[in-house]
């Protein structure tokens, strides 16, 4: 039997390919001797409601992954984006005041992009082996 074309639900590629980004970068920085996570943002979901709310606890802009070098405790916040996707103003405003503190501070649509920006500013040259 033959599917016919309403029978099959198209892919989400966008939210595979952010995961995916997220889970190499992640595993990247852990190489590159950073403790990092993905970081949910997505808010609390209320059974009784049926809806997601905004966590009161939460920070607005937070990134995707965060984290921080062992080596040394510098801060690291990256905002992976997939698609059309662009940064919210509270997303902006967290990175700058990151990089402002002397945190380390990315966006990146994908990982070849992550990793040059990454090796760029010469943060794989600093990866200490304690």
């Amino acid at each position: 039997m033959i599917a016919k074309k309403h029978d099959q639900l198209p892919l989400d590629f966008g939210t595979l390919k952010a995961g995916e980004i997220t889970s190499a970068i992640i595993a990247y920085l852990t190489r590159h001797g950073f403790k990092v996570w993905r970081q949910n943002t997505s808010g609390i979901y209320d059974p009784a409601t049926g809806r997601w709310r905004k966590n009161p606890q939460g920070c607005n802009g937070v990134p995707d992954i965060i984290g921080f070098r062992l080596a040394d405790g510098v801060f690291v916040g990256v905002e992976v984006k997939a698609g059309r996707d662009t940064l919210r103003d509270d997303q902006k405003q967290f990175l700058n005041e990151l990089k402002q503190a002397g945190g380390v501070a990315f966006v990146t649509y994908d990982f070849a992009q992550f990793q040059q920006s990454f090796e760029g500013r010469g943060l794989h040259l600093q990866h200490r082996h304690d």
